[in-house]
């Protein structure tokens, strides 16, 4: 039997074109579950299948007439479903649930359904339904050009009011956040993999308690070095949160006073190697960035107005468990600067990369628990996704 002839597709069908007295289109099914119609029609044709907590959502759907009123359609809270309507509810969910489970068998391909999110891929896709909590890194005061003394005189530039300032007419939080592109290319791509997850995020400085970060987390920047000096608040929580991530690599900048001046070092113990305990490491391995090569200053870059310019940045990618709910895991995206970070989540977001490179992820690594190294180019100003499959992308690996 194919696919599109699998009993939970079939029934999916049925539900709509036949359960009320009128016929529902999938665009009033997806609008009533708030997903797209394109997930609906996948679905009903058995190109994929819905994981169990949107089979959830149709037993809820499904179990009351009431959900149908005229062309309104919506989901019934479940204090407002009478107990026959309880009772209906669960018993479709548990048939809905029993054809589920005879899909993978059922279906071509060699991967088991279900196991893919909305988009085909895996790394980004969270089966659990836990909530998704991104950290963002927060741009620094010098970075902002921002000081007291120049806000209370009204002095500064209205971007930056607009940053700073949160009682201003145009307050634009994310203004603020250092890798908002890399925010963008991830929110969209989870939100699609993950239609009926709750996504959120926040920069490092306005964490306040442990229990922001219980769910699915994915870090985003230089990560130790911004909970390198947490705010006051919470500094226990980062402290803990930074211990307990467990990663060899770690971003140091140069004490040169040279500006974008760092490298990305690989922590080792006295056998050469790689260890997450400070106490174990004893060297260290240093992978830089690449600069056009000049002397318009004493690194020997060549500087474009007043700034050197990037051929390729370091990047971490790493993944393991949760520290405040072992249930769920940490994702770190970061890159010695957001060139880097953008990159790295553009390696399982980007359509033309990020099957193959999942792909060399689950064949050569745990992608439950690993942490690579990465070189991420960039190339006439834009920031080229990285190819796991090529070994000159890869520095080092778990």
């Amino acid at each position: 039997m194919t696919a599109s002839g699998s009993p939970l597709a079939n029934r999916l069908r049925t539900l709509r074109r036949h359960h009320f007295p009128q016929a529902l289109t999938q665009r009033q099914l997806s609008q009533a579950l708030g997903l797209s119609g394109a997930l609906i029609s996948s679905w009903e044709s058995g190109a994929a299948v819905p994981p169990e907590l949107l089979l959830r959502s149709y037993a809820l759907f499904f179990c009351s007439d009431r959900s149908v009123r005229g062309d309104v359609v919506r989901l019934l809270p479940d204090d407002e479903l009478t107990t026959e309507e309880q009772l209906a509810r669960e018993t479709l969910f548990q048939e809905l649930r029993g054809l589920r489970q005879f899909v993978p068998d059922e279906t071509d391909g060699p991967e088991p359904a279900g196991r893919t999110g909305a988009l085909g891929c895996r790394f980004l896709h969270f089966p659990d339904g836990q909530p998704v909590t991104v950290l963002c890194t927060p741009l620094t005061r010098r970075q902002l050009g921002y000081s007291e003394e120049a806000a209370q005189a009204g002095d500064l530039l209205p971007v930056v009011q607009y940053m700073t300032n949160q009682n201003h007419p145009n307050f634009i939080r994310n203004l603020a956040n250092a890798d908002v592109d890399a925010l963008i290319e991830l929110v969209g791509h989870v939100r699609a993999e993950n239609p009926a997850t709750e996504i959120s995020w926040l920069t490092y400085d306005r964490i306040s308690s442990a229990d922001q970060l219980t769910g699915h987390l994915v870090l985003l920047g230089g990560v130790d070095e911004h909970l390198g000096a947490p705010p006051a608040g919470g500094s226990y929580v980062l402290e803990v949160l930074r211990s307990r991530i467990g990663s060899p690599v770690r971003m140091r900048w140069d004490d040169d006073g040279l500006e974008f001046d760092g490298e990305v070092q690989l922590l080792l113990d006295r056998d050469g190697v790689p260890t997450s305990d400070p106490q174990d490491a004893v060297q260290f391995e240093a992978f830089r960035p690449v600069w056009v090569r000049g002397s318009d200053d004493p690194r020997g870059r060549a500087l474009y107005r007043a700034t050197p310019q990037l051929t390729s940045d370091i990047a971490v990618v790493q993944r393991g468990p949760n520290p405040f709910n072992p249930g769920v895991g940490v994702t770190w995206f970061g890159g010695m600067f957001s060139r880097g970070t953008y990159g790295a989540v553009r390696a399982f977001t980007d359509p033309r990369f990020r099957l193959r490179n999942m792909q060399w992820l689950e064949s050569n690594l745990d992608p439950e628990d690993f942490w690579m190294l990465l070189r991420v180019p960039v190339v006439a100003g834009t920031t080229l996704t990285p190819d796991l499959a090529r070994a000159s992308t890869r520095l080092r690996t778990s």
